[in-house]
C-alpha cells in the first residue's frame, strides 16, 4: 500500500480485502483462543491424571508400609512398640514438618470426623469425601482441585480400610468409648495436598503465549496476503477504470459518429453494433445473434453474395460491401460495410470487426453526376449533330442553289418549248397530247424537287400569327382531296385554344403528313383505310395527331425516317419528313412517331403553349 497513512488505512479497511482481513483476524483470534484454551485444558488434564496416579501410588505405598509394619509388630509381639495409628500420624507429621515451603505437598492421615485417633479431617470437604467412602462398597481414591484458605490445591484422598484384624483391634483399644471398628470398615483416609497456583499460572502463561503466537502468526500471514490482494485489486481497479474510460471514450465516439461500428463472433453472428445503426432502419438489438444475410434483403445480387461469402470463408478483409435498406422514414438507404478479421495471439479466428456508413447521399451524387454527364453528353451529341447538320445543310444549300439555278433555267426553256410544241401539235392534229402531258408532269415534278431542296436548305424566319387551332386545322383538311375509299375522322378536343404559329409552314407540315398517310394506305391497298386527325391539350402543350390504318413502318426503318435524303419510295427526294421535323422544331416543338407493322402509323406533333401566352400578353 506504499506509505501507511490514515487515508490509506481507511481505504484499505473499507475495501473487500480489508473486510476479509478483519473477518480473518476474528477467526484467527477465535482459533488462537481455542488453541490456548485447548493447550491449557490438555496440560491441566495431563497434570490431573499424572499427579493423581502419582499420589495414589505414593499413598498405596504408605498404606502397604504401615500394614506391613503392623504385621511385623504382631509377629514379634512387642507390646512396647507404637500402635500403627499413632505411628502413621506421627510419621506424617514429621514428614510435613520437614517440608516448610507452602508450595510443597502436604501428606496427612486423617480419621473419620468424630472418630479420629490422632488427626481429624482438615476441612469439611475432606470430611465429606471420607464419609462418601464409607457409603461405597469398593471406595476409590478421589483427586480434585480445591480452594482452601485462599490457596488452590490439588488434593488426592485415598481411603484407609481396616483390612487386618490387628489394625481393627488396635483402633478399638484406643476408641475411648467411641463406636467400635470392624474388619473392612473405612477408618479414615490418606490425603496429599499439592499447591498448584504456580503451576496453573505457568500453564496459563504458556497457553496465552501460545495462543497469542498463533494469532500473531496467522495475523501476519493474513495481513500479508490481504495487503497483496488489496494491491492486486487496486491495480486491477486502476486498469479496469482505464479500460472503462477507454471503452466510454470509444462508445462516445461510436455513438456520436455518423458511421457505426459492429462486431461478429467466430460464427459470424453480430455481438455488438453502435447506436447510429438505427438510421439504417434496424436497431442494434434487431441485429444481435444474426448473420448479415439475415438482416440484408435488398440491393445485393447472388453473385455479390457469393463474392462476399468467399471473403468471409477465406478470412480476408473486405471493403465497401454495399446493400440497401428502408430507413426509419421509409426512404431507401444505401449502406456500405467494411470489415477485418480478428485473430488472437495463437492465430485463432474470433470473428470480424468493422464499420458501416450510410452512402445514400454519395449514391445520389453519383446518380446525379451520371445524369448530368448523360445530359451533357446528349447536349454535346446534339450540338455535334447540329453542327454536322448545319454543315450538311450548308453544303446542301450551296448544292441546292447551284442545282436550282442550273436546272430551273433549262426547265423554263423546256416548259416554254413544250408550250409552243403543244400549240403546234394541237393545230395540226398530230395526236401527241398524251406524250406532251407526260413531259409537263415530269417538268412539274422536277420543279417540285427543286422547291423541296430549296425549302429544306434554307431556314426561313417564322411569320407567327395567332390561330384558332381546331378551326384552322379543319379548313386545311377540307382543302385536301383524298382518294376514293379513304375515310377522314376528325377528333378535335382543343376547342377554343389559340396558338401562335406560322400558318403556311404549319400547313406544309399537316399536308405532308396527310399525303404520306394517304400514299401508305393507297400503295398497300389496306382493307380498312381510315385517316384520323385529332387534337389534345396536355398541360403546357398542344398535340396534333395524324393516324392511318396503313401497313406501318418496319422497326429497322423507323429510326431513319427523319434522315435527309432517306426514302423508301421509288421516287422522291427523301426531304419531306426531315422538312416537317425542321419546321416543328423551329416552332419549339417536337415530333413523335409510333408504328406497328400491319396496324398503321401514328404521328404526333407537340407544340408549346408558352408562345400563345406571349401573344396574348
Amino acid at each position: 500500500m506504499g506509505m501507511l497513512t490514515p487515508a490509506s488505512l481507511r481505504r484499505f479497511f473499507r475495501s473487500r480485502a480489508g473486510f476479509n482481513l478483519l473477518i480473518f483476524l476474528a477467526f484467527s483470534a477465535a482459533l488462537a483462543a481455542g488453541v490456548g484454551y485447548g493447550v491449557y485444558q490438555f496440560s491441566l488434564n495431563s497434570f490431573t491424571v499424572s499427579k493423581s496416579q502419582e499420589k495414589i501410588t505414593a499413598l498405596e505405598l504408605v498404606d502397604a508400609f504401615v500394614t506391613n509394619y503392623s504385621d511385623v509388630r504382631t509377629t514379634f509381639g512387642n507390646s512396647s512398640a507404637p500402635v500403627p495409628a499413632t505411628f502413621r500420624a506421627h510419621s506424617i507429621d514429621l514428614f510435613n514438618a520437614a517440608r516448610k515451603d507452602n508450595e510443597a505437598l502436604r501428606l496427612r492421615w486423617v480419621g473419620r470426623a468424630g472418630r479420629e485417633i490422632a488427626t481429624p479431617p482438615a476441612d469439611p470437604e475432606m470430611a465429606a469425601v471420607i464419609e462418601s467412602f464409607a457409603s461405597m462398597r469398593e471406595p476409590k481414591p478421589v483427586s480434585a482441585f480445591l480452594n482452601v484458605g485462599g490457596q488452590l490445591l490439588f488434593r488426592t484422598v485415598y481411603p484407609s480400610i481396616a483390612s487386618q484384624q490387628s489394625c481393627v483391634d488396635c483402633h478399638n483399644g484406643m476408641a475411648g468409648g467411641k463406636p467400635l471398628w470392624h474388619l473392612n470398615d473405612v477408618m479414615g483416609a490418606f490425603s496429599i495436598d499439592v499447591p498448584v497456583t504456580a503451576f496453573l499460572h505457568r500453564t496459563m502463561q504458556y497457553s496465552i503465549g501460545l495462543g497469542l503466537s498463533v494469532f500473531l502468526a496467522l495475523a501476519a500471514i493474513g495481513g500479508t496476503l490481504a495487503i497483496q490482494h488489496f494491491r492486486q485489486v487496486s491495480q486491477r481497479e486502476v486498469v479496469e477504470a482505464l479500460l472503462r474510460e477507454s471503452e466510454a471514450r470509444f462508445r462516445g465516439f461510436a455513438e456520436t459518429a455518423s458511421d457505426w461500428f459492429w462486431e461478429q463472433d467466430a460464427d459470424l453472428r453480430f455481438t455488438f453494433l453502435s447506436d447510429p445503426v438505427r438510421s439504417s432502419g434496424l436497431a442494434p438489438q434487431a441485429h444481435l445473434g444474426k448473420r448479415r444475410q439475415e438482416v440484408v434483403n435488398l440491393g445485393v445480387t447472388d453473385e455479390q453474395w457469393r463474392a462476399h461469402q468467399a471473403d468471409l470463408d477465406a478470412r480476408r478483409p473486405f471493403q465497401n460491401f454495399r446493400f440497401q435498406r428502408h430507413g426509419e422514414d421509409g426512404s431507401l438507404r444505401h449502406i456500405s460495410v467494411s470489415g477485418r478479421p480478428v485473430f488472437d495471439d495463437k492465430g485463432r479466428f474470433h470473428g470480424y470487426r468493422g464499420t458501416a456508413r450510410d452512402v445514400t447521399a454519395e449514391v445520389a451524387n453519383e446518380v446525379e453526376l451520371a445524369r448530368r454527364v448523360e445530359e451533357r453528353t446528349a447536349e454535346l451529341r446534339q450540338a455535334q449533330e447540329g453542327l454536322i447538320r448545319s454543315e450538311r445543310l450548308s453544303v446542301l444549300g450551296q448544292l441546292t442553289a447551284t442545282v436550282a439555278h442550273e436546272l430551273r433555267n433549262p426547265l423554263s426553256a423546256i416548259r416554254n418549248s413544250i408550250y409552243a410544241l403543244k400549240e403546234l401539235v394541237t393545230s395540226k392534229g398530230l395526236g401527241l397530247d398524251r406524250q406532251i402531258n407526260r413531259i409537263e408532269r415530269s417538268i412539274g415534278r422536277c420543279d417540285r424537287i427543286v422547291g423541296d431542296l430549296l425549302d429544306f436548305a434554307r431556314s426561313r424566319q417564322l411569320q407567327r400569327a395567332p390561330i384558332m387551332l381546331d378551326q384552322w386545322l379543319g379548313d386545311v383538311l377540307d382543302e385536301q382531296k383524298l382518294p376514293e375509299g379513304i375515310g377522314l375522322i376528325h377528333d378535335f378536343a382543343a376547342t377554343g385554344t389559340v396558338v401562335s404559329v406560322d400558318p403556311e409552314r404549319l400547313r406544309s407540315v399537316v399536308v405532308n403528313l396527310v399525303e404520306n398517310a394517304v400514299q401508305a394506305m393507297t400503295e398497300a391497298a389496306s382493307p380498312r383505310r381510315e385517316l384520323e386527325v385529332s387534337t389534345r391539350r396536355h398541360g403546357e402543350e398542344i398535340e396534333i395527331a395524324i393516324a392511318d390504318s396503313g401497313p406501318g413502318i418496319a422497326p429497322e426503318v423507323l429510326p431513319k425516317i427523319f434522315d435527309p435524303l432517306f426514302s423508301t419510295k421509288s421516287f422522291g427526294t427523301g426531304l419531306g419528313l426531315p422538312t416537317v421535323k425542321q419546321i416543328v422544331e423551329q416552332h419549339g416543338g417536337r415530333i413523335e412517331i409510333a408504328s406497328t407493322v400491319g396496324s398503321g402509323t401514328r404521328v404526333v406533333v407537340c407544340l408549346p403553349m408558352h408562345e400563345t401566352r406571349e401573344m396574348a400578353a
